[in-house]
């Protein structure tokens, strides 16, 4: 019964929260961007959580395991259905080069340093530090570009070419950190044993590609014959339930099974936009309640937690604005890029959330550290992101302060 009482909760609160859009200009930009990212279901997933109400508790959390692997599975597909490289050429290659010089930067040195910081404040073995500090070094590279596009919306700057550069980075660093997520199952395949034995990883790996492989071919030979829209989008979840279901069963991320039939999709099917269309249109009901679940699941701790919390935030802030610097010293620029660029880069938003709740699927017992330093590190981050964004811009104005005569201009 409180399983059926949950479901209807989950669900009422997705189909209210997906139809509503609530961005008013009163209210300052991170708290703008903060409504815009969806953080604040996450407290409602508290409230309704053991820490709350209870409606949800442990035994019902573990009922609702299913929906966490169809969503990471479907959130995996709809991202890698966005990287068409045809598209992706038309873009600057430097571009890309800059993207992954900080994401590497960003990864190695947020890594290191966590796994420091939690030898030196907590009693934990080292094979499970390793674990938590290779996911938080994934998590660190995602930038959301929630806090640019209220920026976008806001406000008129002059330096649009630094913006797009800023927007591509956010638009793209996810392909790392899934990469660098993936490298935690890839040294530990199995959970439970803490042995790095390269065959298993080999093996591990291999499957990985061929699930992921197998599905996109599945869908794209289905692709080919005549369909409505709902046989498409019974052909889209179907993949996806099994993708995510064969993940979990072979030890696999669902996350990055869908992300590689996805990016094959993507590039090989004929309806790669119908099938994006399709799935951006229930990818805000199915984020809310990933985020109300885990939510619901969170013990946040006052304890040594905190302080690694505080290290994980200033070690980001410094990887971000360090990488960024080196990365943009390389290449020749036609528009100035201030030395401080990475701040505008550091919201982290709905794929960290997508990672940190893919490893509570693997290592429910250590989700509360990483589920605790990712939230409390991303509120902070979109609050502060929108005003260190407009900080790198040459000379932004608000968009209500425009002169009557360039209004009327644009409506003409």
């Amino acid at each position: 019964m409180k399983l059926i009482l949950s479901i209807i909760i989950l669900t009422v609160i997705a189909i209210i929260g997906s139809r509503f859009t609530y961005l008013n200009r009163k209210l300052p930009l991170g708290f703008r961007t903060i409504i815009f990212t969806g953080t604040e279901y996450i407290f409602i997933g508290v409230l309704i959580g053991h820490m709350g109400l209870n409606i949800i508790d442990p035994e019902t959390l573990a009922s609702l395991k299913p929906f966490l692997i169809f969503g990471l599975a479907w959130i995996g597909f709809l991202f890698g259905l966005q990287f068409d490289f045809q598209s992706l050429k038309n873009l600057p290659r430097f571009f890309f080069s800059i993207s992954a010089i900080q994401a590497l930067f960003t990864f190695f040195v947020v890594t290191p340093i966590m796994f420091f910081s939690f030898r030196a404040f907590s009693s934990l073995p080292d094979e499970t530090i390793w674990i938590l500090c290779l996911a938080l070094g994934s998590a660190a590279i995602c930038t959301a570009q929630s806090a640019l596009a209220i920026v976008c919306n806001n406000y008129k700057f002059k330096n649009r070419k630094l913006f797009s550069l800023l927007h591509y980075i956010a638009g793209i660093d996810g392909i790392f950190a899934l990469a660098f997520f993936s490298l935690t199952f890839f040294i530990f395949p199995f959970p439970g044993r803490s042995q790095f034995v390269l065959l298993d990883s080999l093996k591990w790996l291999v499957l990985a590609l061929a699930i992921g492989i197998l599905l996109a071919f599945v869908f794209i030979i289905l692709s080919r014959t005549k369909f409505s829209q709902q046989e498409f989008i019974v052909f889209i979840i179907g993949g996806v339930l099994f993708g995510g279901g064969l993940a979990i069963k072979t030890h696999n991320s669902p996350l990055l099974i869908g992300f590689i039939c996805g990016l094959i999709t993507a590039n090989l099917c004929r309806h790669r936009l119908r099938a994006l269309e399709s799935m951006v249109h229930s990818e805000k009901a199915i984020y809310i309640i990933m985020l109300l679940i885990i939510g619901a699941g969170w013990r946040l701790r006052f304890d040594f937690i905190l302080i690694i919390t505080g290290i994980y935030f200033a070690s980001r802030i410094w990887a971000k604005l360090t990488g960024v610097f080196t990365a943009t010293r390389l290449f020749k620029f036609e528009f100035p890029v201030p030395k401080t660029a990475g701040l505008g880069l550091l919201s982290e938003g709905g794929f960290a959330v997508a990672i940190i709740i893919s490893f509570s699927v693997f290592y429910p017992s250590l989700s509360d550290y990483l589920v605790t330093v990712v939230i409390v590190s991303m509120i902070v981050n979109e609050i502060i992101s929108p005003k260190l964004i407009l900080w790198q811009l040459e000379d932004p104005k608000p968009l209500r302060f425009r002169y009557q005569k360039d209004i009327t201009r644009e409506q003409t």
